[in-house]
């Protein structure tokens, strides 16, 4: 079957560069225009792109956090409080959604607040994993694989067991065996792992971790251009150029400030290592 092609559209996309600190247009706004020139099956797909960010706004909204950002997700504030609401008995999410509030609902035992992120995120990747598109497959498997490597450092360095904190799942789990048995170094990932070396190298190295985030970002950065080379006019180009105006909005957000005060937060939470309420907003 052919792919769509979009020669308009794709001809009139900006360059993008990385070390930008002026986006051309939000990822929002983008997708809104997106909405209006792509067939439904491939604007499904630019969607898959906003469901960490509807993942973040579930979890604090579950935990009640008083957020000061409602990230912009594919569901608005307004419509996810309403399938959140507890008279809703017609709950409409993705699967994976669905499958997390089960889950806390049924759990015999309280899930602290990084369980609950973790079995969101293990839900989260094995529905992307299985989206019907090569290269978000592939994006998705790239992301998760960076993510788990960084985690198993991390896991090193604060005396965790990694297999308490990185994601386990089907179709990566030749990886996640490696990683649990300490095969720490890139010769292990050649074949599982785009920019093995250089993804071990960032993880290993001993600087800031707001430093060591930018350079895993510019390494995805060059992992979209070199997976979308032979893409000219289709979807995988646009799919690569909204993950790219994530990225630099991301970094306009954030300065070094930001970032220790990030990584604080994160060591706090750790600490604390707080549980979800017993009574949450979908419990009847």
């Amino acid at each position: 079957m052919l792919k769509r092609e979009y020669h308009c559209l794709i001809a009139g996309l900006p360059d993008l560069f990385f070390d930008e600190n002026k986006s051309v247009v939000s990822s929002i706004n983008f997708r809104e225009e997106l909405q209006l020139l792509l067939i439904p099956s491939d604007y499904k797909l630019v969607n898959y792109l906003f469901l960490p960010l509807d993942n973040q706004n579930l979890l604090n909204s579950i935990a009640k956090k008083q957020a000061t950002k409602f990230y912009p997700g594919t569901l608005s504030r307004q419509a996810l409080e309403q399938q959140l609401a507890p008279e809703n008995e017609d709950i409409k999410l993705p699967a994976y959604m669905l499958q997390f509030l089960n889950q806390l609902k049924t759990t015999e035992t309280k899930l602290t607040n990084m369980e609950a992120e973790r079995l969101l995120n293990t839900l989260f990747f094995q529905y992307a994993l299985r989206c019907p598109n090569a290269f978000l497959q592939q994006w998705f498997r790239f992301t998760l694989n960076i993510k788990n490597v960084l985690c198993a450092f991390n896991c090193q360095k604060h005396h965790y067991k990694p297999e308490t904190q990185l994601i386990d799942i089907k179709q990566v789990e030749e990886e996640y065996t490696l990683l649990t048995n300490y095969r720490f170094k890139a010769d292990y990932f050649e074949e599982l792992l785009p920019f093995a070396e250089d993804v071990f190298r960032i993880a290993e190295t001993d600087i800031e971790m707001i430093e060591k985030e930018k350079a895993i970002d510019k390494l995805k950065w060059h992992y979209l251009e070199e997976n979308t080379f032979f893409h000219f006019f289709t979807i995988e180009r646009i799919l690569a150029f909204t993950i790219k105006l994530q990225i630099m909005e991301r970094w306009m957000m954030l300065d070094n400030k930001t970032g220790k005060e990030l990584l604080k937060k994160i060591m706090d939470e750790i600490k604390s290592n707080y549980e979800f309420p017993a009574e949450f907003s979908l419990t009847k």
